[in-house]
């Protein structure tokens, strides 16, 4: 079969395999070594194997790119053509961002999230902290995915 058209986003299946770094973007550190609790540590060439391969789950392939992207260096396969400013709305330091994503907010406060390599923090600190504009626009966009649950996000 013909690759699809770059214009068409295709869910990852097991099936079809996918890319640990999302849609279009690669490992451009292969070498470096990915460790996520209750998981064994695997070097981010290996992850990018076992995504190629189908060897991921389709809500590993879906979570993956926000926990492996600045660790893997996930990088475009190609210059992407960039987005219609209506289309994305990325958040800033400036304005600051919801760590729920847009319209929504923490529900439970006393949530302790922790990440590999970083301080564990209260649900409703992260919150201020991105109210405040104290994290950077790619915590903005990654933190959704990663804190939805465990903090209870809600509209």
């Amino acid at each position: 079969p013909s690759p699809p058209s770059p214009s068409v986003i295709i869910q990852p299946t097991a099936e079809t395999g996918c890319s640990v770094c999302g849609v279009g973007k690669e490992v451009t550190n292969p070498d470096a070594i990915f460790s996520f609790p209750g998981q064994p540590a695997t070097p981010c060439g290996g992850l990018e194997d076992d995504g190629a391969n189908g060897d991921l789950s389709s809500d590993q392939c879906d979570f993956l790119p926000n926990l492996v992207s600045l660790l893997c260096d996930c990088q475009p396969i190609s210059a992407p053509s960039p987005p219609s400013p209506s289309a994305i709305i990325q958040p800033t330091t400036d304005i600051g961002c919801s760590v729920c994503g847009v319209g929504k907010e923490v529900a439970n406060p006393d949530a302790i999230f922790s990440f590999p390599g970083q301080p564990a923090a209260a649900c409703g600190n992260l919150q201020e902290d991105g109210e405040n504009g104290d994290l950077s626009t790619d915590q903005c966009v990654f933190l959704p995915n990663l804190i939805t649950l465990l903090c209870d996000c809600q509209p």
